[in-house]
């Protein structure tokens, strides 16, 4: 009897040795797939903050008058769209870029015309004329256009993947230049 006892204990340490080593093996493949899904939930968080600020700021522009500079207004328009971005549209931010553009091709007057603010990665501000992007609308009708990327990483398991998350917004112009 002494001897059914002790090869049940012997058994149940040997599962114990083996379950650990299962766990060691399988440790390293949860915490790589932990870390993708944190990643790819910080990524569609950053993406939804930025069409957010896309939204918001096509939105501010749509009711902001143009009684100032052209690129006045451009510039309030784009700090909107920084800010309410929460972070995600920052100077600094690698390959983030930031265009917010009024746009009517059949305005004459300087603050009724199209022209647009592009604003690299570094913050820095470049003014034109023209559109953001190719919107599908009217000439006839004024709008407003912002677009806006960066780029992020997803990791995954063992390998790292670069993402563009980007948006674009427009909005009708509803005040009288």
């Amino acid at each position: 009897m002494g001897m059914v006892g002790s090869k049940r204990a012997s058994t149940h340490r040997g599962e114990e040795g083996a379950s650990l080593i299962e766990f060691a093996l399988i440790l390293p493949i949860l915490a790589a797939l932990l870390l993708g899904i944190v990643t790819v939930g910080l990524a569609l968080n950053g993406k939804n903050s930025i069409n957010n600020a896309a939204r918001e700021s096509a939105r501010y522009g749509a009711t902001l008058s143009v009684d100032t500079t052209m690129s006045a207004w451009l510039d309030d328009v784009a700090d909107v769209a920084i800010r309410s971005a929460t972070g995600q549209l920052d100077n600094g931010i690698d390959n983030r870029t930031l265009c917010v553009a009024y746009v009517y091709p059949a305005g004459t007057a300087a603050t009724d015309r199209t022209a647009k603010v592009e604003i690299d990665p570094a913050g820095v501000r470049n003014y034109t004329l023209g559109q953001c992007f190719a919107d599908g609308r009217p000439n006839d009708e004024r709008r407003v256009q912002v677009s806006a990327a960066r780029d992020t990483e997803i990791l995954a398991l063992f390998f790292i993947r670069d993402v563009t998350l980007d948006a674009e917004s427009v909005a009708r112009f509803e005040r009288e230049p």
